[in-house]
């Protein structure tokens, strides 16, 4: 058997530790936004803050766009009948 990486397995071990690392800190962010506190932490820290919020945002948006284009959908093609949907393809 040779002695070597996994490169996958790795990769996924990794991005599960750093996904989790992440949480924590978005966590923490939370808590220091909310007692007041950024301005106690290193400009690193609030940069990482601000562009972490700024990708949360970007994702909710997202997810609320993409629900809205699904309940779209669900309610045009509840509009068909089943011969419609079938000519369709759907």
């Amino acid at each position: 058997m040779p002695c070597e990486c996994d490169p996958a397995q790795a990769y996924e071990e990794l991005k599960e530790l750093a996904d989790a690392a992440t949480r924590a800190a978005c966590d923490m962010g939370t808590i220091i936004r909310n007692r007041k506190l950024l301005g106690e932490l290193t400009p690193e820290t609030r940069a990482w803050i601000r562009a972490h919020d700024a990708a949360d945002a970007k994702r909710m948006a997202e997810e609320t766009e993409n629900e809205l284009r699904m309940k779209t959908k669900e309610v045009a093609l509840s509009k068909l009948t089943a011969a419609e949907r079938r000519s369709l393809g759907l």
